[in-house]
């Protein structure tokens, strides 16, 4: 990693983004930052390159909202949250549309449950109920939205989102990968062990050898006293875990929900 005129560099995978149409700019300022943007994007993420002409448009135009939020992406992938939320909190100032991202980052990456629902409450309310979709692509973000007020211990407020958020994608057909398995969890943790059991079904049908979901099927069946069942679910989630690789990982940080092999290990031995 090298250091240059205050940017810490580190390269990234590349990453395709699309080209901004900069004619829709009238002013210079926002036509010069857009065009450097475009260059930018061009170069490999997190690359000397790619962050020297951010740099530069983000000094041709200090509030181009693209600029400020895909400079900032390097520092969040390395750790550096600070300078993030330094760049990323201009981008949102700048452009309210990127409260979705932050809001998405705050959850994901720092376990800021309580801005991070601010942010995404307030793009639902901007967005008429609509606040997004997570950077990965794998949530609707009002899913995230339920997930941060579980976390804050608002599990009502949480089911809410949930039910609205599943209900609206169900018709639709589009329910996110995870959804089910969420808000099966959170059913879980509030005694609703029918509720979730339905909802771990569901789950085995959207994504059917997720380790996850059986872990959390077996927990389910040994509370509604199908021992069998509950002991059937754990021996296959280990399976999965062990012989598949079928369960969740994310490369920066643990994902809420997520199951360890000493999960289903401990779990196991417990019925001994």
């Amino acid at each position: 990693m090298k250091k240059l005129a205050g940017v810490f560099v580190l390269s990234f995978p590349f990453l395709v983004l699309a080209q901004n149409n900069c004619s829709v700019y009238k002013d210079a300022a926002h036509k010069k930052a857009c065009e450097l943007y475009n260059r930018a994007i061009e170069a490999s993420q997190g690359s000397k390159t790619s962050q020297i002409i951010f740099l530069n448009s983000i000094e041709a135009c200090p509030s181009f909202a693209p600029s400020l939020n895909e400079m900032s992406v390097p520092y969040l992938k390395r750790g550096d949250f600070s300078t993030w939320k330094v760049l990323m909190d201009q981008a949102v100032k700048a452009d309210p549309q990127y409260l979705s991202t932050r809001g998405w980052c705050l959850f994901k990456f720092l376990r800021d449950y309580k801005n991070s629902f601010q942010d995404l409450k307030r793009a639902y309310d901007i967005n008429s109920g609509i606040p997004g979709y997570s950077g990965d692509g794998d949530y609707d973000l009002r899913i995230v939205m339920a997930l941060n007020q579980r976390e804050m211990g608002n599990y009502n407020l949480a089911i809410k989102y949930f039910n609205e958020c599943i209900q609206d994608n169900e018709k639709k057909k589009v329910v996110g990968l995870f959804d089910y398995l969420h808000r099966g969890v959170t059913e879980y943790k509030c005694k609703n062990y029918q509720a979730a059991l339905n909802d771990l079904l569901l789950e085995t049908k959207k994504y059917e050898k997720l380790a996850d979901t059986y872990y959390y099927l077996g927990l389910t069946y040994f509370k509604l006293k199908l021992n069998r069942k509950g002991k059937q679910n754990l021996l296959k989630a280990k399976e999965l875990y062990l012989h598949s690789g079928y369960y969740r990982n994310d490369p920066y940080c643990e994902a809420l929900d997520q199951v360890y092999l000493s999960d289903i290990n401990k779990a196991i031995r417990s019925l001994k």
